[in-house]
């Protein structure tokens, strides 16, 4: 019997179009293959999307968009040992995305505070990075989430974020420097 699965045998019609990602998901077999390989990169996604976004629902969303959209765009993966780096570049370019929309269609008064909500009982100096990690400007903060949160290297991070090393070095460098700035003003 034929490996392949059509979508007669799966009871549904049109499953070309959900499946359309190039020769990677040829098969409904390799496009579980895939799902299970986005899986394992779902924690690094949402830690790096918390950190970018500072709101739990949409760093959530943000992972989700970011996996649908790995998802559709498989066949565009060149080298499958990138993933976790390309993944990275998706959601940092929606995250982006999400920023200017929403600054298009909410202007906040500066009068007004945000109130924290950090969880009991988590390390002061976890609540510290957290609350310092949004006053950075976006790029270097996204930089700095990728090198020392998503791991990547100098050179991965510039290739994700489409800038170049010196310029991500840069972004590290001030990132860097204002966190250092917030923490000794404590």
């Amino acid at each position: 019997m034929d490996d392949a699965i059509d979508a007669a045998t799966l009871g549904v019609t049109g499953i070309e179009p959900v499946l359309d990602a190039g020769p990677l998901l040829s098969k409904v077999g390799e496009a579980a293959e895939l799902g299970q390989a986005l899986e394992r990169h779902t924690p690094v996604l949402l830690a790096a999307a918390r950190a970018l976004l500072r709101n739990e629902a949409d760093a959530r969303d943000l992972v989700q968009t970011t996996l649908e959209i790995g998802f559709r765009k498989a066949g565009d993966l060149r080298d499958p040992a990138a993933l976790r780096s390309w993944l990275l570049a998706i959601q940092v370019r929606e995250a982006f995305r999400l920023r200017r929309r929403v600054g298009r269609l909410v202007r906040l008064q500066p009068e007004i505070a945000e109130i924290s909500s950090s969880p009991p009982g988590l390390d002061a100096d976890v609540v510290a990075l957290r609350a310092a990690l949004p006053k950075l400007p976006p790029r270097a903060r996204a930089a700095v989430v990728l090198h020392y949160l998503g791991g990547l290297p100098v050179a991965e991070v510039a290739r994700v974020m489409n800038i170049s090393e010196n310029t991500t070095k840069g972004h590290l460098k001030a990132g860097l420097a204002r966190l250092r700035e917030e923490f000794s003003d404590d």
